[in-house]
């Protein structure tokens, strides 16, 4: 058993491997698998076989720079979406305490009481001051 491990990870070196991006290629292809299974369209399966030479194709790789770059892009994509979620979510649970405003000069969001009238607010970020009107 050894010796065959051994074969194989002689065989992976040089290569590229698994990724994150890899892992969201699985996923997807799972999904669309299960619905190919209970519609039985066949542009599924051509699309779930597709995936999975991709998959195969970015395991096998040589070309390692091209694919951690593929991988770079996939995670600035992905953590863009999760630190938007996120404050979406900051949002929605300082809804009734707190509002949430854009820094005029660095575009930053920054909280603000939810109290009615002019605030000055200073952006910790860049330094500046402004002044933000809340109405309710």
């Amino acid at each position: 058993m050894r010796n065959f491990l051994y074969k194989i990870a002689q065989f992976m070196n040089g290569r590229y491997g698994h990724d994150q991006l890899n892992t969201l290629l699985w996923i997807l292809c799972i999904v669309i698998w299960i619905i190919w299974t209970f519609s039985r369209y066949w542009v599924f399966g051509i699309v779930v076989l597709l995936l999975s030479a991709l998959i195969v194709f970015r395991t096998f790789s040589k070309n390692i720079q091209k694919r951690m770059y593929e991988n770079r892009k996939y995670l600035t994509v992905k953590n863009a979406i999760s630190k938007k979620c996120s404050l979406l979510r900051k949002m929605w649970k300082d809804r009734k305490t707190h509002r949430y405003v854009k820094c005029p000069y660095c575009k930053a969001q920054l909280r603000v009481k939810k109290i009615k009238g002019e605030h000055k607010v200073h952006c910790p970020k860049c330094g500046e001051d402004f002044k933000k009107n809340i109405l309710f």
